[in-house]
């Protein structure tokens, strides 16, 4: 993700701060090394999630397959939930969690569109409910 995204990932963890998660972020995430770990772990009464955070300017967002695989080998490992936390810049939508099923498999990765995102996304406050399987068909 770079530097580019280092002020939405703050908020991100500020907002799931607020909603009473304990958040750690990693130091050195994804690609640029060989450790599957993701952005951000957070924790909310034995309730835990691996995070990989993703912002775009465009109206389709794409992921690496690596990423996503990493993301959801660190979670199995950890006994943490998989998701996505993706932020469509200027859409009018705010934060929309993703699980790595949401998104389609192309050549060289996944990718998922503005469209099915705010379909099959949840927004973070729904971590909080105890009936997260509401959302994008369990």
């Amino acid at each position: 993700m770079g530097h580019r995204g280092f002020r939405e990932e703050r908020e991100l963890v500020n907002r799931l701060e607020r909603l009473g998660f304990a958040v750690l972020r990693a130091p050195a995430s994804g690609a640029g090394t060989k450790l599957d770990r993701p952005d951000l772990v957070a924790g909310r009464r034995g309730f835990c999630i691996a995070v990989e955070v993703k912002t775009t300017r465009r109206r389709i967002l794409y992921v690496r397959a690596e990423s996503l695989e990493q993301l959801i080998r660190f979670a199995e490992r950890f006994g943490a939930e998989p998701y996505l936390a993706v932020k469509f810049k200027r859409s009018g939508y705010g934060w929309l969690l993703l699980k790595p099923d949401h998104m389609e498999k192309t050549g060289r990765g996944y990718r998922i569109t503005l469209e099915e995102a705010s379909r099959k996304g949840m927004p973070l406050e729904a971590l909080t409910s105890t009936r997260l399987d509401d959302y994008g068909g369990g």
